[in-house]
């Protein structure tokens, strides 16, 4: 099978894709399966075989040899019966959330073609939303395929940490990294963790749920979502009991640790190839690895600390069975395209405060079309217990069903 080299956009559709010869696209591996009327995009941090991961870097793929195999998520959904429709763009080596690459350009957002579209998953968010593709598959390290989902107005899932197999696939930081996906749908959406994870969406009718929002949230988000917050609120009754967390969450110290963390496992997986090749990479993303270089040993101790006491909170509040913690995916709408690198930053550390949370502790986290702000998309999450996967798939279907009918 020939390989081609991804250096164009394909033209068309958004900036979505790497270009690729249709002949170096895999068959599916299956017809009528469950996902046998559906197309897949896959992010350009997956084996596909015969091909060169590229990781958003045309220096990373020229050191990779073509994929023997397909990664084992690729094959789960070809087996199940999806077609792939082709790669798609990411960030440069998926460190950043703004949906930029200085080599391989922006894609654009459907939902709000001035704005951005978020990453680092930004090809597969901007595949969905432009309708090229009804899954596509992603990665999720600080948040790279719920901020997109949000900002291209699509649902998009962060599963428990480990729950999806990542044979096959770039990782930047090995303890927070996860396969994610979109979808245009709830049910496409169910329907792909039911294939990748190899489980039914059948949760327990052991307790109701339980929906609890944090005024630490609240006080973070813009001042046009934050009324719209307020508004939803009183409405969520319909979907089960609501009330206050009880505990506070130390967001501006959790997304500290995190940062810290995320830097100190870059630099542990990545750092002599940084040494090598760094001054190939964008000034953002470099600057960002430069930083992690400068990152010492006793920061890191006390942020591991902060990440198993953030940890011990989430347990503490998602204890009950039933429990998910309601939330704006991320606290602002997406970013002009025309903004400058200070408030894409801005933006950026903001968005962690609220994305630490289910990075942190390793937990489930699905993000659902919920509202337009100025004329931009916004997104509502649900975030489970550690391992309650098919509970917070389930709410969040529940919830998506109940936005439609809200006014």
């Amino acid at each position: 099978m020939p390989e081609v080299a991804p250096t164009l956009l394909r033209p068309g559709h958004h900036g979505a894709f790497v270009r690729e010869g249709d002949d170096a696209l895999p068959a599916p591996a299956a017809t009528g399966g469950p996902l046998g009327a559906l197309t897949l995009a896959v992010k350009d941090v997956f084996d596909i075989a015969g091909l060169r991961c590229g990781a958003g870097s045309p220096a990373w793929r020229d050191a990779q040899p073509p994929a023997a195999r397909h990664a084992l998520a690729v094959q789960r959904l070809l087996d199940a019966g999806a077609t792939c429709v082709g790669r798609t763009v990411t960030d440069e080596l998926t460190y950043s959330l703004a949906g930029s690459n200085a080599h391989y350009g922006s894609p654009i957002n459907p939902a709000a073609p001035e704005r951005l579209t978020g990453g680092s998953s930004s090809g597969s968010a901007a595949a969905v939303a432009g309708g090229h593709a009804d899954i596509a598959l992603g990665t999720d390290c600080g948040g790279s395929v719920r901020l997109p989902a949000s900002y291209c107005g699509i649902w998009g899932m962060r599963p428990t940490h480990g729950r999806i197999a990542t044979n096959g696939c770039f990782t930047l930081a090995h303890s927070f990294d996860t396969v994610g996906w979109f979808a245009r749908d709830g049910e496409t959406l169910a329907a792909t963790f039911e294939q990748l994870a190899a489980s039914e969406l059948d949760t327990p009718g052991d307790a109701g749920v339980q929906l609890l929002h944090s005024p630490e949230v609240t006080a973070l988000l813009d001042d046009g979502i934050g009324a719209a917050w307020q508004a939803l609120l009183p409405a969520l009754q319909a979907c089960g009991e609501v009330r206050a967390a009880g505990e506070a969450l130390d967001l501006p110290a959790w997304a500290e640790a995190f940062r810290t963390l995320q830097a100190a496992e870059i630099r542990q997986q990545h750092g002599a190839w940084f040494a090598r090749n760094g001054h190939t990479l964008g000034a953002d993303v470099r600057e960002r690895f430069e930083r992690a270089a400068c990152i010492a040993p006793a920061a890191v101790a006390r942020a591991q600390q902060r990440r198993v006491q953030a940890s011990a909170a989430m347990a503490r509040i998602l204890d009950t069975p039933g429990s998910l913690l309601v939330l704006p995916t991320v606290p602002t709408t997406a970013p002009a395209r025309s903004d400058g690198a200070a408030r894409i930053d801005d933006v950026r550390q903001r968005s962690l405060q609220l994305l630490c949370i289910a990075g942190l502790a390793g937990l489930p986290q699905v993000t659902l079309p919920w509202t337009q702000v100025d004329g931009a998309p916004v997104g509502l999450s649900l975030i489970g217990a550690r391992g309650d996967d098919e509970r917070v798939l389930a709410a969040a279907l529940a919830l998506g069903k109940a936005l439609e009918t809200t006014p």
